[in-house]
């Protein structure tokens, strides 16, 4: 049995959880190959608000009593706009059970199948999604608000029609 469990953010807990998907991202191929391009504060001070303001939307997976990651449907569709798992807690499972929780609430809420876009040269993470049950269905540049410059998009989907019929 697994030893984390999955619950809504806290309002105190923005500044952890904006780290957290910060440091995610610094430590992935989005980090390796942005070359010192995007402002790092500005972008940690982004992942920040976003954890504050959007909590509505998020989904917390804390790993032996502390936040390990956390994903998000930023429109409440059938999009999945975030996820991030802390660099120490990656590899248990922790990323996996977000994307299911997540899934399983795009079914609830009437959607046929879940999206998401990444990195496209994050190969790890376009690896995790497909042995998950995604396929690609598009790539390309697109614009990156974030970052502010455009970045080679994978994005993939899931059909979801088990988690609509249980």
């Amino acid at each position: 049995m697994p030893d984390w469990l999955l619950r809504a953010p806290a309002p105190s807990e923005a500044e952890t959880l904006g780290r957290i998907g910060f440091d995610a991202w610094e430590l992935s191929a989005f980090g390796d190959d942005d070359q010192g391009r995007a402002d790092r504060t500005a972008l940690l001070e982004e992942f920040v608000a976003f954890c504050r303001d959007q909590r509505d939307t998020m989904l917390i997976a804390e790993l032996d009593g502390k936040p390990a990651g956390w994903g998000a449907r930023e429109y409440l569709n059938e999009v999945v706009s975030d996820l991030w798992v802390a660099p120490w807690a990656q590899k248990r499972g922790v990323g996996a059970a977000l994307l299911e929780a997540l899934e399983i609430a795009i079914a609830k809420g009437g959607f046929a199948h879940a999206e998401l876009e990444t990195y496209a040269g994050n190969v790890g993470a376009v690896r995790f999604y497909m042995r998950q049950g995604y396929t690609p269905i598009w790539r390309g540049m697109k614009h990156s608000p974030s970052l502010n410059y455009a970045l080679d998009k994978v994005r993939l989907r899931k059909p979801l029609l088990q988690a609509v019929q249980t």
